[in-house]
């Protein structure tokens, strides 16, 4: 009996993946729907992630990690009744992260360039059979906030953006009391147009109507820009028509357009360090307003991880070196797998575990993150002992901000659900954020209290900072695909179940 394998025999074995490819139109201004030949024929690689690519079809290869990223860090604005509610962050982040989770899938598809994933994202048959169309138009919404932000800051290099109804760029109070259709986020570019207006759009066989009412929106919010330039982006997503679910996938139509206007003046916001990597995360060391940003974006994984209401609270070791960590084509975020130095701090760390933080601290080419499980998801969320320290000091600010609100206002009379009609309740809730905006302002300093907590955070032990838990290490976990930018974490399960049966 031979032994050997025959020659030319191949070892299959099986692993987790989770690389897709969204096909994405890059134009000018919005235009009739792509036909079917065009998304499915895409086949030129994302060819930056520095800036806006040049217009044309693109196959982009990312991955679902960075997908999910995006959806923890984009949507409505929760201050200020979340700083006071802090346990309801994780239900934030169960509703941004559940919605996918229901009504995607992966398919595999036929691969039209090497290099590409070969799977892309469908809508399951619960989408198609199962919901009602209200559902449906609610799906829409996260799912396009959710692909915005992916594009956005995932793939073009714009820092964290945050929801319109917190305030726009340059301050102007007329983004929190307008009463004009707005768009939906804004955020700052590290190598520009410094400031990015963006809208975002999903529907089923999403058209040039749709995209025209976007348009609207997007010039609601140049007309607040004072003349300042900027760039309007308006990003849509297209779900499939009810009788094509089976065969048609996600696509994106990326309509860009930049308005010009008076330089900014020398009081104004300041650009940011030009680049070449264009990761806004490169500046936190000396650039305050990419730092108050960045934490920002981070405030409902924060609020998740320090009042305990995470699953698997642990210190994971990634390698110190964050620059080596840079942006890729496939987004922002680094897949751990592949970052060569992480594991091989871990590799160094396995010959001696650490099962605590007093033993892991000091270890070379280490640094510890905090993470831990968004319960029902699957979803691990995390980020550097810094951030987190950040974080803190920020949150102190908001809460401060939101007592205030809450004394100015009194006691509020309890009526009935007749007396107040939906537009009674949006007039009130706007007045509230603009009252509590307007106080956050005169708070402190919010620039230098988030510099401070940064600066502090490398000094602080985790005990300290999590209000005397004590945090395990680990970071040992069976079938989980790891991701880290340079200050944050993210991670999915292999029970994630749009990648579940996509293992081979």
């Amino acid at each position: 009996m031979v032994m050997l394998p025959p020659e030319g025999a191949q070892d299959h074995g099986f692993a987790i993946s989770d690389a897709i490819d969204i096909p994405v139109l890059l134009r000018s201004g919005p235009a009739r729907r792509p036909r079917r030949k065009h998304w499915e024929g895409a086949r030129t690689p994302w060819a930056t992630t520095t800036s806006v690519p040049p217009n044309g079809w693109y196959l982009a290869t990312t991955s679902w990690r960075q997908i999910l990223k995006a959806a923890t860090e984009v949507g409505r604005d929760l201050d200020p009744w979340l700083a006071l509610t802090p346990h309801l962050a994780i239900s934030e982040l169960v509703a941004r992260i559940s919605p996918l989770h229901a009504y995607l899938c992966l398919k595999d598809v036929k691969t039209p360039t090497a290099g590409a994933a070969g799977r892309r994202l469908f809508v399951n048959a619960i989408y198609r059979h199962g919901t009602e169309r209200s559902a449906q138009s609610a799906f829409g919404y996260h799912l396009g906030m959710t692909m915005a932000q992916w594009i956005c800051a995932g793939m073009m290099g714009v820092g964290p953006t945050q929801h319109i109804e917190a305030g726009g760029p340059n301050g102007d109070p007329g983004f929190l009391q307008s009463s004009n259709p707005l768009p939906d986020l804004w955020g700052t570019h590290p190598v520009g147009p410094l400031h990015w207006l963006i809208e975002a759009k999903a529907r089923r066989l999403i058209g040039v109507g749709d995209l025209n009412e976007g348009m609207k929106q997007l010039h609601g919010g140049s007309d607040l820009m004072n003349g300042h330039p900027h760039l309007q982006v308006l990003c849509g997503t297209s779900l499939p028509a009810p009788w094509e679910w089976e065969k048609d996938h996600l696509f994106m139509t990326v309509d860009t357009m930049h308005v010009p206007g008076t330089p900014i003046q020398a009081n104004g916001p300041a650009a940011l360090p030009t680049d070449p990597s264009g990761d806004p995360e490169a500046h936190l060391a000396d650039d305050d307003d990419a730092l108050l940003l960045t934490t920002q974006s981070q405030m409902l994984a924060y609020r998740a991880l320090a009042c305990g209401t995470v699953e698997d609270l642990r210190i994971v070791p990634l390698s110190s070196a964050r620059a080596e960590r840079p942006r890729s084509r496939t987004g922002s975020l680094t897949s751990l797998e592949d970052d060569e130095d992480t594991q091989a701090a871990r590799r160094r760390l396995a010959d001696d575990p650490p099962a605590t933080e007093q033993q892991l601290r000091g270890r070379p080419g280490v640094a510890d993150f905090i993470a831990g499980r968004i319960p029902g998801t699957g979803t691990h969320v995390g980020m550097s002992r810094r951030l987190f320290s950040a974080c803190r000091r920020l949150d102190a600010l908001k809460i401060e901000a939101a007592r205030e609100e809450e004394a100015r206002r009194g006691p509020q009379a309890v009526r009935s659900d007749a007396f107040w009609d939906e537009e009674m309740l949006e007039a009130a809730s706007r007045a509230e954020r603009i009252s509590y905006r307007q106080y956050e302002r005169r708070t402190g300093d919010r620039r230098a209290t988030v510099r401070a907590g940064f600066a502090q955070g490398e000094d602080l032990s985790w005990m300290a900072l999590l209000g005397n838990r004590v945090p395990p290490v680990g970071w040992r976990r069976a079938g989980l695909l790891e991701g880290a930018t340079a200050e944050t974490y993210i991670a999915v399960e292999a029970s994630d179940p749009v990648l579940r049966g996509r293992q081979g």
